[in-house]
């Protein structure tokens, strides 16, 4: 196995640099699961909506996660981690590059199987349980073992405040929704948010009525190392036959130079391809 040292790319769906605190959250506590040698990058968009409560706008963000996942496979990085609930573009995404991406909705998911019978998940936004989640378990065939995703209204003035040191209302509605969950059967808890996931695992929420609360953000950097490993050891590789086809580097390029993605940018081409 190369001894290079493993970098992921952390991408959010929203222009993390305007948070500083969220992005130093992450970093640290990655940092807890990464093993010696590993790095990690957290990456936003340049800009984006005010939310992504509307598939609409959800569409065209996706362009801004696009450049940046394309971007960090340019720059070196070894693996993609999408540390988004909504599991953005994840097929166009495994079209366009050829390092791994992994995801946090259905990293979860597949990981809360072996934990657990039945797993459930948090949200605290009406649009992302519905529009979003609720889909993301069908697509992943996940049915049989999710006893349904279960939407508290925690407002992100709660989740400011927690940030702060004050997680009392946060906790409150958390405690809540999950007890409710486990009263209707669940053994996992998954919270449908990367940052109400951060917040559990820095006040040790880590059971909820005696169901374990699966850190997503630590399986999804384990998840990703895991993946680099398989590569450089065995080479395994997103599979080019059937679903995930790609186009050529070229043909993908003389798309982005159509649609303007990468101004000023050299592009770079498979020799060959």
């Amino acid at each position: 196995m190369s001894q290079q040292p493993i970098r992921i790319a952390w991408q959010s769906s929203r222009p993390v640099q305007n948070f500083p605190a969220y992005t130093r959250a992450i970093e640290e506590h990655a940092a807890r699961y990464m093993s010696p040698g590993t790095s990690i990058a957290v990456r936003g968009t340049g800009f984006g909506p005010p939310n992504l409560d509307y598939q609409l706008f959800d569409f065209l963000n996706n362009v801004e996660v696009l450049k940046s996942v394309v971007s960090a496979e340019r720059e070196g990085f070894d693996v993609v981690a999408v540390g988004c609930v909504l599991d953005p573009i994840l097929d166009e995404l495994r079209e366009a590059v050829d390092i791994p991406v992994v995801s946090f909705s259905e990293t979860a998911m597949r990981v809360a199987t072996t934990l657990g019978h039945k797993f459930s998940i948090l949200t605290h936004n009406e649009p992302i349980a519905t529009k979003y989640v609720s889909q993301l378990v069908k697509r992943y065939g996940m049915e049989p073992w999710c006893a349904g995703v279960v939407n508290f209204d925690l407002s992100f003035e709660a989740l400011e405040e927690a940030m702060k040191g004050n997680p009392d209302e946060c906790h409150r509605l958390t405690t809540a929704a999950a007890e409710q969950a486990v009263k209707q059967g669940v053994e996992v808890i998954i919270l449908g948010c990367g940052l109400l996931n951060l917040l559990a695992m820095r006040y040790g929420w880590n059971r909820f009525a005696g169901a374990p609360v699966l850190d997503v953000t630590g399986c999804l950097v384990k998840t990703a190392e895991m993946m680099v490993a398989l590569r450089r050891v065995a080479g395994v590789e997103v599979s080019r036959v059937g679903y995930y086809s790609r186009p050529t580097r070229m043909e993908a390029d003389e798309l982005y130079d159509l649609y303007g993605l990468f101004p000023g940018k050299t592009r770079l081409r498979a020799t060959g391809d």
